[in-house]
């Protein structure tokens, strides 16, 4: 389920020359510092809101029919303002995946803090998974991330497996107790990351598809019943 790619474009070589010197003006490396840390903050914002609105067109249009000039738009920000950031819609798509797999670790990561016990601990993984498949914007971004890569054979074995990189690091450390023995090897994570992702996708798909048909009631039924195939809390002790 769901890097950043680069950091803000020439923010490490200017902090390092404003080490070095005071600049031709006389000001202080402090000033200076000072400067350049609310440059970086500006940079770091316009970076944020590309990449959001970028998230918003992509899910919209899709990757194909998208546009840069409408992301830069939605962002209110310029063209210009696009390719200080980011050298193409590639690398957004990219960044997107990263971003979501760092936010899929932290929500994950709450959930299970705020409990104990492992069969609590299940149940707020479920129910986060749940949640998953009613987002109208995170799965279809995802579920489009494939379709690219499908579409583009020649960067398809490096997108999964920078996928497959991402989600496989999170089910490993987030749901690690919740695989059997034989299950926790590598490639057997991997096996688990996309059947769970196959799960969540399919039913996000075909839960927009048929929203009356596919109720979150019937969900709630099913899904936890499909996903205790993969993962499952360890078996209570007999009395």
């Amino acid at each position: 389920m769901y890097i950043c790619l680069r950091e803000t474009i020439g923010c490490k070589n200017l902090c390092m020359s404003l080490k070095k010197s005071e600049n031709e003006d006389g000001l202080s490396v402090q000033g200076t510092d000072a400067a350049v840390s609310r440059q970086a903050l500006r940079s770091e914002r316009t970076r944020t809101a590309l990449l959001t609105a970028a998230e918003k067109i992509f899910a919209r249009d899709g990757f194909e029919a998208s546009r840069i000039e409408d992301i830069a738009a939605e962002a209110n920000r310029s063209r210009g303002a696009f390719y200080a950031n980011f050298a193409s819609k590639t690398e957004v798509f990219l960044a997107l995946r990263s971003r979501a797999a760092r936010r899929r670790a932290r929500e994950v990561k709450e959930r299970i803090d705020r409990v104990s016990g492992v069969q609590a601990r299940y149940d707020a993984i479920i129910h986060y998974l749940l949640e998953q498949i009613c987002d109208s914007q995170t799965l279809p971004l995802q579920i489009e991330f494939k379709l690219f890569a499908l579409r583009h054979p020649d960067l398809l074995p490096e997108l999964s497996e920078k996928h497959l990189e991402a989600s496989c690091s999170v089910n490993q450390e987030e749901l690690h107790e919740f695989f059997t023995e034989e299950g926790k090897d590598e490639a057997q994570i991997r096996r688990h990351t996309l059947a769970i992702e196959a799960i969540l996708e399919g039913f996000a798909v075909n839960t927009l598809f048929g929203p009356s048909v596919l109720t979150a009631t019937y969900l709630e039924q099913i899904v936890p019943q499909l996903l205790a195939k993969i993962i499952h809390p360890a078996p209570r002790p007999t009395k």
